[in-house]
């Protein structure tokens, strides 16, 4: 047998496309090296390619919410595969998180060796899309963007440099490295949480916090779960398990979703209604429980506003400063039913701790400094019910109701069971069951996802489903609380990551709010105002008054993109007007990757990256309470370096740039702040201190309480659980759930009004109607046959792994749009034909896949293929375009303010419309 050396191995691994006008839609055909050699020995190939020489730790730093600990075996320098490590210690009576992990995860080692790699820094020599690079040394190619980075400092301003990486959790060194470097020469960092419509909104307005969620272990601990809009079996794959085990200990479980989908021919029940209608049956089911008494009438009073007087007149908060002289205007009252009196209720944003804590970066304000207990109601009895008059200040008197007596009238009117049945197409009779099922099953949860969080009324929908726990008091019980789940987007020792991603602090970083950033320079038409909604008026309100960040300031346009860790064009709602308006006024778009992906191809510099198993960083999650890690299985390959050493390269090169520039340094007035672009080294490394990617790491897990103490190489031995987490003590043996601080220690919630907070009494969301949670119907001003829906696939997550081989083997190999029958059939439309899906935004062209699960009226396509695969135009977000929310503008009001990734617009895609014919045109030939 001819031994292949790790050499050989290599070059035989792919040829780079370098200097060559090749369609990047090659890339997803691999060389074949079938006849290059000889095996008369395949026997024995085949039983040593399961031995190994070394074993490492390894992670899939890809935004899938897994956190799935592995072990990485190679032989000879050449990582040979990965396999779950199964060693999360395990909790008493509770199923294990072991083994963890998927078909993804499992062919991660194929992005090291495939064609898609990245191997030499790439500069473009065609036009942006065209796929024409040449090779360039490291050197040349860092001078290049050092030289902009300070001409445009000079010429322009700081914040002209945009930097955008998401999501943190998923390695936090590497997301460090380029928000560091934004840090330190006065670039903007881009927000994401909110971008990619994974963050809670909802959630944020009635709880005071970015977002919290139990982790999936505590499933195990409910009786009664409704899967809203949410498929675990495909986009929860290491943890699905955890649901038949609780069906086994006992636990009912519900599926609410339009298509019939691998998660629902798991569950005890499935609810399919109309798209979009999810707040008409949220509501109903909240009519049944409230007019059957089926609500837990102390929770209501402790935990919620709902006892919170209302004026009749101005529709507000009856608020101290409307009865007291001085009085403060963040102080509210409840009417005591024993004695007939008003009382403020503690805790609310104008009472203070006697020892005032310091900011928390993922609640509206620090709660956890009022002694335990301080929400206690004692001997209080606040009237969910009944009108009072109170006299104000200035001698007139006025008629109050709790926000119960308000909220009640509204669901007894407008929110019958019979009433949601002709929006939702759900039966009066299955939402009566339903909702007295979810009250009287103790304890219940809802688990939520993107079929749910992607409405542009996505936040009302929310704060439906938190109106349901808080009526039936599941929040901060194991097994109970509405549950949302998209993106692995919790780094629970995020005080450590801040301290080594903005080390002079987050208020000496600028931040652009990335919705706003796309919707202004992009220059985006959502056509919202054919829906009355005049979104231009409420983002010049909110900009100008300093509710939200426009970035850069003053007008400018950005000048300089850094992506990294990211596909950000690629799953760029609004992307026909990405790349028309806001891609031109670009000057240099820089991507650092493992892989040729969409937005690389649309660059101008490419730089290596260290892949999974060549580089050392962390991995959490919110799916689980333990910290991962990934190690060097083989040193980077080719001329790849980690994310952290690149941006130590490019600050190196910078202060050259500056030196040869005579601008080493400059005043930035913001900040009061002289920066100084000749030390730009030191101050990324602390002197020498963090030049290394494992004193990054340590440096993260030093810095923060919740994982102190933790060192890289008990990380190496084994995952280690969080010290401490975000809402809730951690208990050794009990899964987290979140929120006790609040319902089991009795401290105050982190709101405006110190509670649960379902009255939002701000201008903004009266001029939307939505005041109270309430059913808003689905944004229709696409005026299209069809609704369009992007859900996530299987077999990838996000973009990457759409265009991994492997992967494509377990379907049609390629992206596709699925439609019902009963709507394919009178367009002539058959399986597997081309397909032309538009709108006025854009469109798509690719193959139809005829799906009897998928509902009339709506087709679907698995969320951002790349635009180099199998479609002959456009993509996922083609048809999609940049809707903004006015209430997620609102920045003055108590605990919504904005601060990046806590409270800020998303981009909503599922209310966009489509017509669909039968492509006639040229298409590839079939084979």
């Amino acid at each position: 047998m001819v031994q292949m050396t790790r050499r050989g191995f290599l070059l035989a691994s792919g040829a780079t496309l370098l200097g060559s006008s090749l369609s990047l839609r090659t890339l997803a055909a691999a060389t074949d090296i079938s006849g290059a050699f000889e095996y008369s020995g395949w026997e024995n190939f085949h039983r040593t390619q399961w031995s190994w020489d070394k074993k490492t730790r390894g992670a899939h730093l890809v935004n899938c919410t897994g956190a799935c600990p592995h072990f990485v075996y190679s032989k000879d320098g050449v990582v040979m595969r990965e396999e779950q490590s199964k060693d999360i210690a395990p909790m008493p009576n509770i199923p294990e998180y072991n083994p963890r992990g998927c078909n993804k995860g499992e062919c991660g080692h194929d992005y090291m060796y495939g064609p898609h790699r990245i191997k030499y820094p790439l500069i473009r020599v065609g036009e942006r899309g065209e796929g024409k690079w040449r090779r360039a040394t490291w050197e040349e190619a860092l001078d290049m963007i050092a030289d902009k980075c300070v001409d445009t400092i000079k010429n322009h301003a700081p914040d002209c440099i945009s930097v955008y990486s998401p999501v943190p959790a998923v390695s936090p060194v590497s997301f460090s490295a380029g928000h560091r470097f934004a840090h330190y020469i006065g670039a903007h960092a881009h927000t994401f949480y909110d971008w990619y419509g994974d963050h809670p909104t909802g959630q944020t307005q009635t709880c005071g916090v970015q977002g919290d969620t139990c982790e999936t272990a505590d499933w195990f601990n409910s009786k009664y779960i409704i899967l809203w809009g949410s498929n675990p079996t495909q986009t929860r794959i290491p943890d699905a398990h955890f649901l038949s085990e609780a069906q086994l200990n006992g636990a009912k479980i519900v599926s609410i979703s339009p298509d019939y989908n691998s998660s629902t021919i798991k569950v005890d029940k499935w609810i399919h209604p109309q798209p979009g209608t999810d707040g008409a049956l949220a509501m109903a089911m909240a009519h049944v429980i409230i007019k059957e008494k089926l609500y837990d009438a102390h929770s209501l009073k402790e935990q919620t506003d709902l006892s919170y007087l209302v004026r009749s007149d101005t529709k507000r908060f009856l608020r101290e400063a409307d009865v007291v002289a001085g009085g403060s205007k963040d102080k509210f009252y409840f009417w005591n039913a024993k004695t007939g009196k008003p009382v403020i209720p503690k805790g609310s944003w104008g009472d203070q701790p006697e020892k005032k804590g310091s900011p928390v970066g993922f609640l509206g304000r620090n709660t956890f400094a009022f002694p335990k207990g301080y929400i206690d109601l004692g001997d209080l009895d606040p009237a969910l019910e009944g009108k009072f008059n109170m006299q104000l200040l200035d001698g007139k008197t006025v008629e109050v109701r709790p926000v119960f007596e308000i909220l009640k009238s509204r669901l007894m009117a407008d929110n019958t069971p019979e009433k949601a049945a002709k929006i939702t197409g759900v039966t009066a009779k299955a939402i009566t069951e339903l909702a007295r099922e979810f009250a009287t099953a103790k304890p219940s949860m809802i688990i939520c996802g993107g079929g749910t969080q992607h409405w542009y009324y996505s936040d009302v929908l929310l704060r439906a489903m938190h109106l349901l726990t808080a009526l039936t008091g599941t929040e901060g019980t194991n097994g109970g609380g509405m549950n949302h789940y998209i993106g692995q987007w919790k780094p629970a020792f995020v005080a450590g990551l801040v301290a080594l991603a903005f080390p002079e602090g987050v208020n000496k970083q600028r931040f652009c709010q990335t919705t706003i950033w796309t919707y202004i320079h992009a220059e985006v038409n959502d056509e919202i105002i054919s829906s009355d909604i005049d979104t231009e008026k409420y983002l010049r309100d909110s900009i100008t008054t300093g509710q939200m960040p426009n970035m850069p300031e003053q007008g400018r346009d950005p000048k300089v993109f850094f992506v990294y860790r990211g596909n950000w064009l690629n799953q760029a709602k609004g992307q026909k007007y990405v790349l028309e308006n806001l891609w031109p006024k670009l000057e240099l778009i820089v991507d650092i990757n493992i892989r040729m992906d969409s937005t690389a191809l649309y660059s101008d510099v490419v730089l290596p990256s260290a892949h999974w198993y060549e580089k050392l960083d962390l991995n959490v999650t919110s799916e689980h309470s333990y910290i991962n890690m990934t190690e060097p299985a083989i040193k980077p390959m080719w001329e790849s370096k980690t994310d952290w050493q690149i941006f130590l390269a490019l600050a190196k090169r910078v202060e050259m740039a500056a030196k040869r520039k005579k601008y080493e340094k400059f005043n930035d007035e913001k900040f009061k702040w002289v920066r100084d672009l000749s030390n730009l080294w030191n101050q990324m490394t602390m002197d020498g201190k963090l030049a290394e990617d494992e004193a990054a790491a340590q440096y993260i897990l030093d810095n923060a309480p919740q994982s102190k103490g933790i060192t890289i190489q008990m990380l190496r031995e084994k995952p280690q659980r969080f010290k401490s987490n975000w809402t809730s003590p951690l208990k050794e043996g009990v899964p987290y759930t979140p929120f006790q601080y609040f319902v089991v220690d009795k401290k105050p919630w982190p709101t405006l009004t110190g509670r649960q907070q379902f009255y939002l009494d701000h201008d903004t969301f009266f001029d939307m109607g939505v005041e109270l949670p309430t059913y808003k119907a689905p944004i229709d001003a696409d005026k299209y046959p069809f609704r369009f829906n992007s859900p996530h696939s299987r077999h990838s997550v996000h973009s990457t792994f759409k265009d991994n081989v492997l992967m494509l083997r377990l379907q049609r190999g390629g992206p596709s749009i699925e439609m019902s029958p009963l709507d394919a059939k009178p367009l002539g439309i058959k399986d597997n034909d081309w397909v032309e899906a538009w709108n006025n935004h854009g469109k798509v062209i690719c193959r139809v896949k005829i799906r009897n699960g998928e509902q009339r009226g709506r087709v679907s396509m698995w969320h951002c293929p790349e635009l180099y695969m199998d479609l002959l135009t456009g993509g996922s977000q083609s048809v999609c375009p940049v809707r903004i929310n006015p209430t997620n503008l609102v920045g003055n009001y108590g605990h919504l303010f904005f601060r990046p990734n806590y409270y800020g617009p998303a981009g909503s895609q599922r209310d966009v419309r489509v017509n669909v014919k039968r492509y006639i045109g040229a298409t590839p030939i079939s084979f």
